[in-house]
């Protein structure tokens, strides 16, 4: 019995299936973000004035990089370091994003099968290399 095993076959998948996935971002909708109040509006042309908004904006590429591996019940979870991907990515992801950024259940759905063969593929070698 390999204790360790759930950790490698999740270090696996993270590393070769699920984290590439993560830094490919989609094309950029180019549609305009909508205000929500006035105050929003004058907060963000006040934001821009200063400086601390620069345009155009230039994306961060954070939201694809900036994972954390975490240990969970022998296995792992990832974790976004990202304040903002719940509402890009999560399930609670905001309207703006919709049919630009898939949701992360969605693009983890459509890696279903290369998780199963980098999954299998670590069992495999971790028998072969028990004989």
């Amino acid at each position: 019995s390999d204790a360790a095993l759930p950790w490698r076959i999740a270090e696996r998948v993270a590393d070769e299936v699920v984290l590439p996935a993560l830094i490919k971002y989609p094309k950029a909708s180019g549609r305009a973000q909508p205000f929500k109040t006035a105050a929003q509006r004058k907060f963000v042309m006040g934001a821009i004035r200063r400086g601390d908004i620069k345009i155009p904006y230039r994306r961060t590429g954070d939201l694809g990089t900036k994972w954390a591996k975490q240990p969970f019940n022998g296995g792992m979870v990832l974790r976004s370091e990202v304040g903002y991907s719940e509402i890009v990515i999560g399930e609670q992801q905001a309207e703006y994003f919709k049919g630009t950024w898939p949701t992360l259940s969605k693009t983890i759905a459509d890696l279903e099968g290369d998780i199963a063969l980098a999954a299998a593929a670590e069992i495999v070698e971790t028998i072969g290399n028990s004989r």
